[in-house]
């Protein structure tokens, strides 16, 4: 399913619905995981329990074709845009590395969450 950079953000939304962070986590590229792993060690955890974090933040998911679809970029084939109907457009930017396809970095994952969000929770803490 990591074959396509549409894919990728789909397998991704999938994991994240599931709460699979080991699914999840091995979306991301490098440029992603370090950005975790940087979050997580101010926070005192791995970068898998950063992501994690900001999952759990979710506490509903926007729902596919009613509240957004997925495009491909017609200039840019590694960008899969979450077009929000009657919204914003967010752009993931994906990154291929060894035939897989991966969640390129911080910024792509931002937007990727704003993206599949529809409501979240204020958490004290982690």
């Amino acid at each position: 399913i990591h074959k396509t950079p549409d894919g990728c953000v789909v397998a991704f939304i999938v994991a994240a619905e599931q709460r699979d962070m080991a699914k999840a986590w091995n979306i991301l590229g490098p440029e992603a995981q370090s950005y975790y792993n940087l979050l997580g060690e101010k926070m005192r955890k791995s970068g898998r329990g950063a992501l994690e974090n900001e999952i759990a933040k979710i506490t509903k998911f926007r729902s596919v074709k009613r509240d957004y679809r997925i495009v491909l970029d017609s200039a840019n084939s590694d960008i899969v845009n979450l077009v929000t109907i009657g919204g914003p457009t967010h752009s993931v930017q994906t990154v291929n590395i060894e035939g897989d396809y991966k969640i390129k970095d911080e910024v792509s994952m931002r937007n990727l969450l704003a993206g599949i969000t529809a409501e979240t929770g204020k958490k004290e803490g982690y």
